[in-house]
């Protein structure tokens, strides 16, 4: 560690300790004097970030959490514009000020990540503000009840829009609406499964017993895989309840876990073409609960207002759910279930769930 970067572990170390035994004020006020001393340090800027929004301290935690991209520069959207001289220059991103004309929008991270942004995007719209957005291509058929007369782009290829002089990355929409936490939520559900294919998926499962639908394992390529995947076999508990029927809304890593106990596993053709969770947006449709770890498919069940235990990590779940002893603020139909006193037992994350499950206290289904 050079002069000019001083090793600020042991007060990172310290600051993590007093977040996650609830004292994230008090971690708050430390890393802000840390980062006054090592400006711009982004260890210390993403543990400012986490602690802010655990402390509810939402504006100032948009506005920290842009170190993201300094942390995930693979993962940052780039725009760019023409310069007089015909070379390229970086677009500024737009951070609300003004009216544009229109706005372009950037899909950034993971599948889950634009599922739970999404919901944003037709705010934009309700502006008078032309939306451009530009998202993975394997979402788009699921995000059509979001972006109806909004132009939809794949994020797989490069691309120009003329005349567009305003953008932002995806997750910055809350902070650019200037929306109030009480106004995250939204419209709940905002995604629906497709008709057919809850007719076909409701006669694929039937109406026997008391249907759970199951995930276990994220992106292992994720950062924060490590904090938030579980074995299959931790859900033991869940599936000893009697009638309980456990079905597998697993798909790709993960899937070849064999189940110590029976398991449907749905069949190979569940979102089997090019666009993907419409199968299993039917599936989840077709079930009385999902118990899941934090995936897509959570963000997903959430975003259907589907009934949902999630189980996380119980000391370093992702920034999103830290702000939450039970109920985030994203969704009214989930419930977390954190593994006791900061572990990562997931077994007993699952006999929490499965006391939950066996005495009926559950979230209810969206209206």
């Amino acid at each position: 560690m050079s002069a000019a970067t001083p090793d600020v572990s042991a007060i990172l170390a310290l600051a993590e300790d007093a977040r996650a035994r609830g004292q994230a004020l008090e971690a708050v006020a430390a890393l802000r004097n840390l980062s006054a001393l090592v400006p711009g340090h982004p260890p210390v800027q993403a543990a400012l970030a986490r602690c802010l929004f655990q402390a509810g301290l939402w504006n100032e935690a948009w506005d920290t959490y842009e170190i993201r991209f300094e942390l995930l520069p693979s993962a940052f959207p780039r725009v760019t514009r023409r310069r007089p001289d015909g070379g390229a220059e970086p677009l500024p991103i737009w951070r609300g000020q003004g009216q544009p004309e229109a706005v372009l929008v950037m899909g950034e991270q993971g599948l889950g990540d634009t599922i739970q942004f999404a919901r944003y995007l037709p705010l934009l719209a309700a502006r008078g503000i032309r939306v451009h957005a530009v998202l993975d291509p394997r979402l788009h058929n699921l995000l059509a009840p979001l972006t109806a007369g909004m132009e939809l782009r794949s994020s797989t290829a490069p691309g120009s829009i003329a005349g567009v002089r305003a953008w932002l990355p995806l997750l910055n929409l809350p902070r650019a609406l200037g929306l109030s936490p009480q106004h995250y939520r939204g419209r709940i559900p905002y995604l629906a499964a497709e008709r057919d294919r809850l007719t076909r998926m409701r006669a694929r499962i039937g109406g026997q017993g008391f249907r759970v639908g199951i995930v276990w394992q994220g992106n292992p390529a994720a950062p924060v895989d490590a904090n938030r995947s579980a074995p299959l076999a931790a859900f033991a508990p869940i599936a000893a309840l009697p009638g309980v029927r456990l079905f597998a809304l697993q798909k790709g890593p993960g899937e070849e876990q064999e189940a110590p106990f029976p398991l449907d596993r749905l069949g190979p053709e569940m979102d089997g073409g090019p666009d993907w969770f419409l199968d299993t947006a039917a599936a989840i449709e077709a079930l009385d609960l999902v118990v899941a770890v934090d995936t897509a498919v959570l963000h997903l069940a959430g975003a259907l207002g589907r009934p949902t235990l999630m189980l996380t990590h119980g000391r370093n779940a992702d920034w999103r759910w830290l702000h939450a002893a039970e109920v985030p603020v994203w969704y009214p139909t989930v419930r977390l279930v954190r593994c006791p006193d900061g572990t990562a037992d997931w077994a007993a994350a699952a006999r929490q769930a499965a006391l939950l499950v066996h005495t009926r206290n559950l979230p209810p289904a969206a209206a």
